[in-house]
């Protein structure tokens, strides 16, 4: 081939070549979760209330997690780069939102300094992945929980998972106490698809209230 065709030929294909480089591929899915709850005595008779089970759509920075139980619904948004989260909490009788900064988000996380972490040998299967267990310390209480991680698979963080170090892969399942509850959180499944659009907007009629007024609301027996 002479040398000018050459030349034109890689003049026409590198601007393809670099386009299709910097379009970076958008990761989004859907994971779904199993929920255990154990209570002490005193809140024992909010089991039947508590979800079971959750669902959380992911794209790119974006995660919404859904837990349905009965007529109530908890929908929870997070934008990882600007530490963004909404919560609406929707019923037959009340819509609200609340925003959470940073700080808010803190005081309602299950362990609000973080944990420490001590990688185990033990591995298991979860949800066809393999995950290597760890023994996390809240640094505030002392107390002591487990948490499985894999590395085979990568999911941004969502409203279950944000208290957990990213750099030990993505939790499978983890075990916390949130308030004297012991939360035991099981991964399902993990699908790469398109995702249903409108996921991540806020609908019409929610009542805006801030953390501290929900904080604030008396609990209905």
């Amino acid at each position: 081939m002479p040398i000018k065709k050459v030349l034109f030929y890689f003049l026409l294909i590198i601007p393809a070549l670099l386009s299709s480089c910097s379009r970076k591929k958008v990761i989004e899915g859907s994971i779904s979760y199993s929920i255990e709850y154990q209570l002490p005595d005193s809140l024992h008779k909010y089991l039947l209330y508590l979800p079971k089970s959750a669902k959380v759509y992911f794209k790119g920075d974006s995660a919404v997690s859904i837990q349905q139980m009965n007529d109530e619904a908890t929908t929870v948004i997070t934008y990882k780069p600007t530490d963004f989260m909404r919560v609406l909490l929707a019923s037959n009788a009340k819509k609200y939102v609340i925003d959470y900064n940073k700080a808010d988000q803190a005081k309602e996380s299950p362990a609000r300094l973080g944990y420490s972490y001590i990688a185990a040998t033990e591995t298991r299967t979860i949800a066809g992945y393999k995950a290597l267990k760890y023994t996390l310390t809240d640094k505030v209480t002392g107390e002591t929980a487990e948490a499985w991680f894999t590395k085979e698979v990568t999911a941004i963080p969502n409203s279950l998972t944000m208290p957990f170090d990213t750099t030990k892969g993505v939790p499978l399942a983890f075990t916390v106490n949130h308030n004297g509850m012991i939360i035991k959180t099981t991964v399902k499944d993990i699908r790469f698809e398109p995702i249903p659009a409108g996921l991540f907007s806020t609908p019409a009629g929610y009542e805006p209230l801030t953390p501290k007024q929900l904080r604030d609301m008396p609990v209905e027996n």
